[in-house]
């Protein structure tokens, strides 16, 4: 929970402080006397003045901008650089003290200017069939949020409802409501096929937004969330959903600046709107340039966007400064942010790929300004790339690692191939259709990340294991190490929870949606005494040892690891290590050993992916017998004196949740989920044998031939094939051996 008082007292004493403000619109000849209220309750006053007394709909010319908000004008006056070649006409107005014929001269001059080249004139080979639908839907005020259609609500003056929040009241609809991604469509749209219902619309979205939410006052509550950490307070906390500050960069990096100069030359985008565009501009840079995180992906999309602003805008007094400080921001975070091994700390593979992809946008920016960033900074893009080439799925998805959706890499892997001449991408993105065989074994480690791809080859039906040992990741952390994913046969079949809400952000509690699906429940890990991980270490210290932590050889594939933290709601101390060693296209032999100082009772989860009907064997097996496709057979192995129980769990909620998955933010379905508990009295070591087929799985026998701290010996008979016995060590100094 986080420390409200401090918000609580906070928001009194402002109260206290503040007294009745006398307020005069001078458009309207109105005078108002209003007092702020509370910090939550509180509305910015020219806000509350501009939706009392002005039809924002009316604000279509510079001179109607003047005589509603002519301090916006002023403002934007005062911070253009008026010695700049080309803005003469607007200097000499401004010091003639016609203020109107400034701003007219203004927006004459970006039609003809220079200004942000590479955003002008843009065109699209094609339009997707997707990005027309959703073009069209925006015309009927219909916004695609995270895979959900909403019509936005209008308010009373026409606009739309920008704290919307949907049927759920979920702050992350209204978050994305505000971000403007949406805008893409229309923006492609109207480039494309020129119809003026699309410029018209991105018109009146801009109007509407700039009009109803100039940036709130330096009393509101949402300064005290950026100047205070998240743990004690976060924009959660507050009603605030218009100016949290990843919005404002993602604005101002995704579609802002690109429509501005996009419809330079459309007669449909207003002079009210593109003198209000301006100005808001500048005081997004200006609170970017101020408040923004830092060692966070935010950090990243509001960089990129301040960065922008700065390139495409250079009439500003502070452009240079803006680009050079965005850019010097951008380089310590791409070092500090990125481990050596081009995995971004959140250990997400979707915040990879919103890292990378503004990472390297900057980059080009600069390139397309005539302005070059370091070849070092270069290296690292290419880094990350190689992350998503190397862990993504045979079908060319992503992992569901900590907040992570499942989406298809492929088209993002192969763009990359061709710009950092890489073909080993494209083989992989193409199963070996295309490209270069990577050299060495199939598998890939990933050393600080503490992630482990094994697999046996580049085709559609090759084998595929996600293994997490390393930190909880520096945000979007799920308590998930030592998680075990397996695909093969191209269908996923042991698989990570996924995400779905945001809901209860911080939450691991197994009861609520966001903490299940965060929490140990939906992973493929051991709970203890009913409680799953609690404590680890956010952020790698070092790189794992080749030869100790893994190893990877032409036959077979080994990692191992440990969480040694808490357990929720388990007293005294309890550690797990897993092994898992991979014998390359036949099967995964996994270990685990429980180290503790009392008895225990323990599960193991084996979340199967939906869809695949399990059915339980002889000793404690249990197999999916999906006909006609792939399928996974779990075989334990361990001392006679443990005995398993094993229930199939799939779309339980009482008394916790069990048995879900996400494939994607704001969708759940049940997924069958194998439980087997056991009592411990001590220190317990036990096996499992995972053996994937392209049908019906065969009958599987795996006997426990040697059970100590420092390695395990099982011998694994698999019908048809000749047996193997697996060494599996469990402390460094030990090699795995297959026999």
């Amino acid at each position: 929970m986080y420390n409200y008082i401090s918000f609580i007292l906070w928001a009194a004493i402002t109260f206290l402080a503040v007294p009745p403000v006398t307020v005069v619109n001078t458009a309207a000849g109105i005078t108002e006397d209003k007092i702020v209220g509370t910090a939550e309750e509180r509305v910015l006053l020219s806000a509350e003045l501009t939706e009392d007394s002005t039809d924002w709909r009316a604000i279509r010319s510079v001179e109607e901008v003047w005589g509603a908000y002519p301090d916006r004008v002023r403002f934007l006056m005062e911070q253009l650089d008026l010695d700049k070649a080309g803005l003469e006409k607007v200097r000499v107005a401004v010091q003639n003290g016609d203020t109107v014929k400034a701003a007219k001269s203004l927006i004459a001059y970006y039609k003809e200017s220079d200004s942000g080249l590479w955003l002008r004139n843009k065109s699209f080979n094609s339009l997707e069939t997707s990005v027309l639908r959703e073009a069209n839907q925006l015309l009927d005020n219909s916004v695609n949020i995270s895979g959900t259609q909403l019509t936005i609500p209008s308010n009373d003056k026409g606009g739309w409802q920008w704290d919307f929040k949907g049927p759920e009241k979920d702050k992350e609809v209204a978050y994305k409501l505000n971000a403007h991604e949406y805008l893409v469509s229309l923006y492609k749209a109207g480039i494309s096929i020129k119809k003026d219902e699309y410029i018209k619309k991105i018109d009146s979205i801009m109007r509407d937004w700039i009009i109803h939410n100039p940036l709130p006052s330096e009393q509101d509550s949402m300064y005290m969330v950026l100047n205070t950490s998240t743990e004690t307070l976060d924009w959660r906390d507050i009603t605030e959903v218009r100016w949290r500050d990843l919005e404002a960069g993602v604005r101002m990096g995704a579609t802002w600046p690109q429509i501005f100069y996009g419809f330079q030359q459309s007669e449909d985008l207003l002079p009210a709107t593109r003198l209000l565009m301006l100005s808001s501009i500048a005081e997004h840079a200006g609170y970017l340039r101020e408040y923004h995180k830092e060692g966070s992906n935010w950090t990243i999309l509001e960089m990129h966007g301040l960065s922008l602003i700065g390139l495409a805008f250079p009439e500003f007094r502070k452009a240079e400064d803006w680009t050079q400080y965005a850019l010097e921001v951008m380089e310590g975070e791409i070092n500090n942010q990125v481990y050596p091994d081009g995995v971004q700390t959140e250990l997400s593979t979707k915040i990879q790929w919103t890292a990378l992809k503004r990472f390297e946008s900057l980059a080009d920016n600069f390139m397309q300004a005539g302005q070059a960033v370091p070849g070092s900074y270069v290296e690292r893009l290419e880094q990350m790339y190689r992350y998503l080439a190397y862990s993504m799925r045979p079908d060319g998805h992503q992992p569901l690692n900590n907040d992570s959706d499942r989406e298809d890499l492929r088209p993002r892997v192969l763009e990359a191939a061709g710009t950092y001449g890489r073909p080993d991408w494209r083989w992989i993105a193409t199963n070996g259709r295309e490209g270069q065989p990577p050299g060495g074994v199939p598998s890939a480690v990933f050393p600080w990340a503490g992630i482990h791809v094994m697999r046996d080859g580049w085709g559609p039906q090759a084998q595929w294991g996600f293994f997490d040992t390393g930190p909880f990741g520096t945000g979007h952390q799920h308590s998930d190490k030592l998680h075990l994913s397996v695909s093969a046969y191209g269908r996923d079949l042991l698989v990570d929870g996924g995400r779905y809400t945001h809901e209860n952000y911080f939450s691991f509690d197994p009861t609520t949606w966001r903490g299940y699906f965060r929490s140990s429940f939906s992973h493929n890990v051991i709970l203890v005494d009913g409680g799953g991980q609690t404590s680890e270490s956010n952020r790698a210290e070092a790189a794992l040892v080749s030869g100790d932590d893994y190893l990877n050889r032409p036959g077979f594939d080994y990692a191992r690891g440990t969480y040694g933290g808490a357990y929720a709601g388990a007293a005294g101390g309890a550690a797990h290590t897993r092994a898992v060693l991979y014998v390359r296209g036949r099967y995964w032999v996994v270990v685990d050993r429980i180290a503790t100082d009392r008895p225990r009772e323990i599960q193991a989860l084996w979340h199967y992916a939906p869809g695949l009907p399990l059915q339980s064997e002889g000793h404690r097996q249990v197999v999916s017998t999906s006909p006609g496709g792939a399928n996974l057979r779990i075989t334990p192995a361990g001392p006679g004196a443990m005995e398993w129980t094993l229930e199939v769990v799939e779309g339980q909620t009482e008394p916790v949740i069990q048995g879900w998955y996400s494939e994607t933010y704001g969708r759940k379905t049940p997924n069958p989920t194998a439980v087997y508990r056991a009592e411990i009295d001590g220190d317990a070591v036990f096996g499992w044998v995972l053996t994937p087929a392209g049908g019906e799985v065969p009958p599987v026998r795996a006997t426990l031939l040697e059970a100590t701290p420092r390695q395990a010996r099982i011998r694994v008979e698999v019908e048809g094939e000749p047996p193997v016995t697996a060494t599996v060590p469990l402390q460094e100094g030990l090699s795995p051996i297959i026999k």
